[in-house]
């Protein structure tokens, strides 16, 4: 099918905050806004890479169908139930497939750090009640509501509030779209702690170590030590290290090698392209290091590697009969 003409999300100036929550110079409308696709007929895209629209931050609730977000670096593809969290100059494009349904919400960093901000403050209480809602605004979350769940209720429910207000615009909506972005936020939270109890049985850490992984999809390709992913994350690389070794029971640097290492063995055995372009495509400025780093872990060398998993193919292929 033929997408739609990309659609242009538009983006509010800077607003200068009053000490009361009514003291706003621009509306809520200015601030945030949010598209519901309901069954389109062909695919929709929106795109978001223009500098104007850094301020944004955005949270896609896909309730059914498929869709793609571009991001700096790399793809996400999304499956219904699905929740994502985009922080602000992370995403590129958003495309929902032919009879997708849900919503895609925009809304300026400053109103998020506003109402979720660690040391804000809404309605009278420390935002989020202690939770950690402004490091999750500033990470890449992908995690799955599950179908007909408390969970997947409660998000479509404040993604229509938010909807509402917008549309609206009445007195104190900036209150109440802020109220529904903690909601927002805390169920990324609760969720993403949920896969991590599901995969690794543990408590401790999770949340840190669910977001270097995330962190990691985005940027293994650019080779960043353990100190960058730190940075990234905005703790110490004790803590992250901890983390992680609680985690997989292995350092950070581990996890991350073995993270480039599946992705090469991937393009080994399915790429038609050369070596050398393999590792180009994996930010390895020099070939021959490549193949040396290859042949550390997996004992041979990339070529080598590839010839012997082509041969194993062949032979899957002579022992069962093939589908004509």
């Amino acid at each position: 099918m033929s997408a739609q003409s990309p659609r242009y999300i538009p983006v509010s100036s800077p607003a200068r905050l009053g000490e009361s929550p009514f003291d706003d110079l621009l509306p809520v409308t200015a601030q945030a806004m949010m598209d519901r696709f309901d069954h389109p007929l062909s695919s929709q895209s929106w795109v978001m890479n223009d500098p104007g629209r850094r301020d944004r931050c955005y949270a896609v609730l896909l309730l059914s169908g498929r869709a793609q977000i571009a991001l700096r670096q790399g793809v996400i593809e999304c499956k219904a139930p699905a929740l994502v969290w985009l922080p602000l100059g992370e995403t590129q494009r958003f495309t929902v497939n032919a009879g997708g349904e849900g919503y895609l919400l925009s809304v300026a960093d400053d109103l998020v750090a506003r109402h979720c901000g660690d040391g804000g403050m809404a309605g009278g209480s420390p935002a989020g009640g202690g939770l950690p809602l402004r490091l999750a605004a500033d990470t890449v979350h992908n995690v799955i509501p599950a179908e007909n769940s408390e969970n997947l209720s409660h998000l479509r429910r404040s993604f229509e509030a938010i909807r509402a207000e917008l549309m609206q615009n009445a007195l104190g909506a900036s209150l109440v779209v802020g109220a529904h972005l903690q909601i927002i936020l805390t169920m990324v939270l609760r969720l993403a702690e949920s896969v991590m109890e599901q995969r690794d049985k543990h408590r401790p850490g999770s949340i840190t170590f669910q977001r270097f992984l995330q962190v990691l999809e985005l940027h293994f390709r650019e080779h960043w030590n353990v100190a960058d992913y730190a940075t990234a994350l905005g703790v110490s690389e004790r803590r992250l290290g901890s983390a992680v070794l609680r985690a997989t029971g292995k350092p950070p640097l581990t996890v991350i090698h073995e993270r480039v290492l599946r992705e090469a063995c991937m393009r080994l055995e399915q790429s038609p392209l050369g070596v050398a372009q393999i590792a180009y495509g994996l930010g390895f400025r020099d070939p021959a290091y490549f193949s040396r780093f290859f042949k550390r872990y997996m004992g041979e060398a990339p070529g080598g590697y590839r010839r012997l998993r082509r041969a194993a193919e062949r032979v899957r292929d002579d022992t069962f009969a093939a589908w004509p």
